[in-house]
């Protein structure tokens, strides 16, 4: 009775595990999205096929986490913790060994269903040990920190591996990260036993059409920027498969009976469904570190991760002023005020970069970065406040499954409608330098003589001399489209995460975290 009174124990060294796991889960997954052009060289395929290396582990991250929870029923905690922590080191050896892009990409996949499962199973220890009022906000801050935090070092973390051994010490090292996680979870939980009966009854029918509607649509979604979207027939025929697909499963849960892989009730709560659509849409801090920076910096200054890794690296100090803002704040002010400022740090870090230059470097950048640091953490918790509001234990891994697809899917969107805004502005900023950069233009003869005339000292051939400048002026004007292209695409993004500030404060408002403690409590 004193134990029942006092409430369930929380099990402390399960949710240091799963934290620790998270970490890995999250982290690895962008360190390999910036070394991709190392895996590509190394496997000796084109860029193009080499990101078919990233587009496997989001397919088997949806995979992985939509059929977790049932297993986990099943088998019990600990042990689906061990179980994804083994597949994980397994297949982070076979992505190591991988002697061709084949085998990398069936390795891949497998590496990205266990790897998504890993941040799931901390969000459902959180979820299912501690109680709203009772430590639940602060294991979701863990969580947010656990699945934010580390971002900033993903680009130094992939070069160091790389400069230092090889491309495949990016996966040994994850194999052997994982090591403690698998001695840990073997210890952890050791009486929670599942209920094998329930294994039984896994909602398959749901989960064989979904998975694979949802992983069309990310393969669609992934590579279509690369392919000219409907210019290449498969690319519609995957959207199209893939709405279909995903249709079709959510019809048949509407429709079940019994036992379903999950509970769409929890769309009923208008702060779940806000919370989950903000995740998706506004995911500006993960961009900044996926795409803005290296892309830029990478293409136009040729650097490598090592190098952009020294403007990302300020977010994960600045993050960490975010999480204990928002952990303090939380207790006192409306969460809306989280995703206001989250969204308005995000803003204010692409207002900074919209007066972008072909001669912006690192310095530039570093101010934004740390704004966008302390927005990613702000925005984390604050959407997390509003997606776990109101879970109980039946609907609780229903909406880990959402928040953490949407995690994924989120983020493919993002660097989806940025990359296509960026190649369509590029396109229209290149023609019309084209048009001024016409032949007959005296601004543009005056040009390539000097250019001609400089590079003349080097070479007796003035065929050469020439052929050289007009190469330079081709490439300025090349950076000149991209480095506009770049300025629109921020300065829209801006706008629209402005609006997001702004617009926030029409979504429901929550309790107060301590507030929440109160209500929590025994009377």
């Amino acid at each position: 009775m004193a134990a029942s009174s006092s409430g369930p124990v929380v099990p402390v060294a399960a949710l240091a595990v799963a934290a620790y796991g998270a970490v890995l889960g999250s982290l690895f997954p962008i360190v390999v999205v910036l070394s991709v052009a190392d895996v590509s060289g190394g496997l000796s395929v084109a860029a193009d096929s080499g990101a078919l290396v990233n587009t496997a582990q989001n397919v088997g991250s949806v995979a992985g986490i939509l059929i977790a929870p049932s297993i986990t029923m099943g088998i019990g905690r600990g042990r689906m913790m061990l179980v994804s922590g083994i597949g994980f080191a397994i297949a982070s050896i076979a992505c190591a060994i991988a002697p061709s892009l084949g085998w990398m990409l069936v390795a891949r996949t497998l590496h990205g269903v266990f790897g998504g499962i890993l941040p799931l199973m901390f969000m459902m220890i959180v979820m299912s040990s501690l109680r709203p009022g009772r430590g639940q906000f602060e294991g979701m801050t863990f969580f947010a920190g656990s699945t934010t935090l580390f971002f900033g070092m993903a680009a130094s973390l992939g070069a160091m591996l790389v400069d230092a051994f090889d491309w495949r010490a990016l996966f040994w090292a994850q194999a052997v990260a994982v090591i403690p996680y698998v001695i840990a979870a073997s210890r952890v939980l050791p009486g929670e036993t599942g209920r094998p009966e329930t294994l039984r009854d896994v909602d398959w029918e749901t989960y064989l059409p979904l998975t694979t509607g949802l992983g069309m649509l990310v393969v669609a979604l992934s590579e279509g920027e690369r392919h000219f979207w409907l210019d290449a027939w498969w690319v519609s025929a995957l959207c199209l498969g893939g709405v279909v697909l995903t249709g079709f499963a959510v019809h048949g849960l509407l429709a079940k009976q019994g036992r379903k892989l999950l509970v769409l009730d929890v769309f009923r709560r208008p702060t779940f469904t806000w919370g989950i659509l903000l995740s998706v849409f506004f995911r500006f801090g993960t961009m900044f570190v996926i795409f803005v920076v290296p892309s830029f910096l990478g293409r136009l200054q040729g650097l490598r991760p090592s190098e952009t890794g020294q403007v990302l690296m300020l977010m994960t100090p600045a993050a960490a002023v975010g999480l204990a803002a928002a952990w303090a704040l939380a207790r006192r002010v409306d969460s809306r005020w989280l995703l206001s400022a989250g969204l308005a740090c995000f803003a204010l870090a692409a207002w900074s970069c919209v007066g972008i230059g072909p001669d912006w470097a690192i310095d530039q950048l570093r101010v934004a970065a740390l704004i966008a640091g302390v927005g990613l953490a702000l925005f984390s918790v604050g959407v997390l406040r509003f997606a776990v509001i109101g879970a109980t234990m039946v609907d609780g891994p229903s909406v880990g499954i959402v928040f953490n697809l949407a995690r994924v899917l989120g983020n493919i969107a993002g660097l989806a409608i940025l990359m296509h805004l960026v190649a369509e502005r590029e396109k229209a900023h290149s023609a019309v330098l084209v048009e001024a950069l016409a032949a007959t233009s005296g601004e543009t003869a005056q040009r390539l003589a000097a250019t001609g005339a400089a590079l003349s000292r080097f070479s007796a051939d003035p065929a050469a001399a020439e052929n050289g400048a007009l190469a330079a002026l081709g490439r300025a004007a090349t950076g000149q489209a991209f480095t506009l292209a770049f300025a629109d695409a921020l300065g829209v993004t801006a706008v629209v995460l402005t609006l997001g500030a702004i617009l926030v404060w029409a979504l429901p408002r929550i309790p107060l975290e301590g507030a929440a403690n109160l209500q929590g409590s025994p009377s």
